[in-house]
């Protein structure tokens, strides 16, 4: 009778297996679906992810877009990355069939030793199938489910094909991934031109990228931790290599002695200042955990839409009011004599904004002057659509303004006499920068003449808690003065003092020492010198 129980069983256990088996050969063998098709991951490893003004409607840039992607074949990887990616992350890449029951024992031992999670036991086609194949959840259906994305992988494509797929879907920063941008974001080279060193350190940051990357610190102590991370985490891809024989004992000791040759090289065009802090945002951990909770493990090749707080009104006119105005200031503080500002507008590798339209600043150059009586008309081709336009009188005037009181004192206003003595500085050939001040009715541009500044600034809206706009300075990109700017806040600090005051119950009536005095911050004495004479020792907040 035992027997027979036992025999049932073990026919059920067989049924089952062979069930199961049917089941995987069917969807991994014979209706794998069109999901798996080089087609379609080759247009997962192409999306990009739109980012939109606040109405969620307006575009305001784009991730991953074609300028930041530079596809590697698998002949242009170099063997050291592959070495290092397979020592690092599945080191029986070439010898499993897509899931490592060893490796995922082998992982379970090291987690339980440790008493948390130290190792992951997922091989890089699992990886390369939850990257490229986006799952809901973390449910074990969800990962069943990628398990059989792998055995797909497995089967239709070589192990070739499926390291070349996870080459260039990684992530690498917040606008870039794949093995082509990581070489040159990180080292300033193609692929083929990376080194031991360098290979190991792209192949063993994949898994966390930021944690790894010195460029997106905003400190030097920031930076210096995530190079010494990398160089920790060099180490251990190194001792990995040398222990599957992939490099000697002489290449391990001389890589191990070698810093990291850092060298940031330029990927696709520079953010603006806007798109830089939303680079930073969907890179920081609290949302990335965010969006591994949804499935998303790998922003790269989600597909995301971002929407934004910013305003894309709010934002025009807090640029062209910080433009405007650093103008204004830098003419005051400079003056504006022709010969200085043609040579400083000949070093200039900016280009101006891109396009004509109300608010834009732009290079153009003088090719006619004409003046009849009080009439000035300026004719100046900027070298865009739609791009030739004129200066007039009253697009010189604020400039003119700025500079007599740089020539006089600041009270000085200037004349129309003063607009007129001011056409000397001017001469046809002569390159200038200015701002479109309105399109007229023929759709031709008005220009206001402006000095590029050396004085530099940056500007930030917030409405309650919401940035609404935001200007990193006058080329609106590479530093981000708006927010990383070291510099006192003055006056412009004293609303949020008065606002503390009130909210303690202080009275608007109630009354300050208004006199000089000498006040010690941080072991600083501080002097505050008014330019106006203190014509009462108290005044009211």
């Amino acid at each position: 009778m035992i027997k027979k129980i036992f025999l049932a069983l073990f026919i059920v256990v067989l049924l089952a297996f062979a069930g199961a088996g049917a089941v995987l050969y069917y969807f991994v063998v014979l209706e794998p679906g069109e999901e798996i098709s080089e087609e379609n991951i080759r247009s997962i490893l192409g999306r990009e992810s739109p980012v939109f003004y606040s109405d969620g409607v307006t575009p305001l840039g784009a991730f991953f877009s074609e300028a930041r992607r530079q596809y590697v074949e698998y002949q242009e990887i170099p063997e050291t990355f592959i070495n290092a990616l397979v020592a690092a992350e599945d080191n029986r890449f070439f010898s499993h069939f897509g899931f490592d029951v060893q490796g995922i024992a082998r992982a379970a031992i090291k987690n339980i030793e440790a008493g948390r999670i130290v190792q992951g036991g997922s091989t890089l086609t699992q990886q390369t199938a939850k990257n490229l194949f986006k799952r809901k959840d973390r449910s074990y259906k969800s990962k069943f489910i990628e398990l059989i994305y792998a055995l797909r992988l497995e089967y239709r494509y070589t192990k070739e094909d499926i390291l070349e797929f996870y080459s260039n879907q990684f992530f690498v920063s917040g606008n870039g991934h794949g093995l082509g941008v990581a070489a040159r974001y990180y080292f300033n080279k193609k692929p083929e031109e990376l080194t031991l060193i360098e290979s190991a350190y792209i192949a063993g940051s994949v898994k966390r990228p930021n944690y790894y990357n010195p460029f997106i610190k905003k400190d030097p102590e920031a930076m210096d931790l995530a190079k010494e991370r990398g160089r920790q985490r060099v180490a251990y891809v190194l001792k990995a290599m040398l222990n599957l024989d992939m490099i000697d004992e002489l290449d391990y000791k001389l890589a191990q002695i070698t810093k990291i040759p850092f060298e940031k090289g330029t990927v696709g065009y520079s953010l603006d200042s806007v798109m830089e802090l939303v680079t930073d945002a969907v890179s920081s951990e609290r949302l990335l955990e965010a969006m591994r909770a949804q499935g998303i493990d790998n922003i790269a090749t989600s597909g995301i839409r971002v929407i934004t707080t910013v305003d894309k009104y709010i934002q025009h006119q807090t640029l062209y009011g910080l433009r405007k105005q650093l103008s204004t200031l830098d003419v005051r503080l400079r003056g504006y004599e022709r010969e200085e500002v043609q040579k400083e507008l000949a070093q200039k590798k900016y280009r101006g904004d891109r396009t004509i339209e109300t608010g834009s600043f732009v290079f153009g150059t003088i090719e006619k002057m004409e003046k009849q009586g009080d009439e000035i008309v300026i004719e100046v081709e900027t070298g865009l659509q739609d791009g030739r336009g004129r200066i007039d009188r009253n697009g010189l005037e604020s400039l003119v303004d700025a500079r007599i009181k740089y020539l006089k004192n600041r009270w000085t206003e200037s004349t129309k006499k003063d607009v007129d003595e001011f056409l000397v500085q001017l001469q046809e050939g002569d390159r200038v920068w200015v701002s479109v001040r309105e399109i007229d009715e023929f759709t031709v541009p008005v220009f206001d003449l402006e000095r590029f500044p050396k004085v530099q600034g940056g500007a930030i809206a917030v409405n309650n808690g919401k940035i609404m706009s935001v200007a990193g300075g006058v080329e609106n990109r590479f530093f981000n003065r708006a927010m990383y700017a070291r510099r006192t806040m003055g006056s412009s600090y004293k609303p949020f003092v008065y606002s503390a005051a009130l909210q303690l119950g202080w009275n608007a009536a109630d009354l300050l020492v208004n006199k000089r005095d000498v006040f010690v911050f941080q072991n600083q004495p501080y002097f505050p010198r008014p330019d106006h004479e203190i014509d009462n020792e108290l005044v009211s907040m």
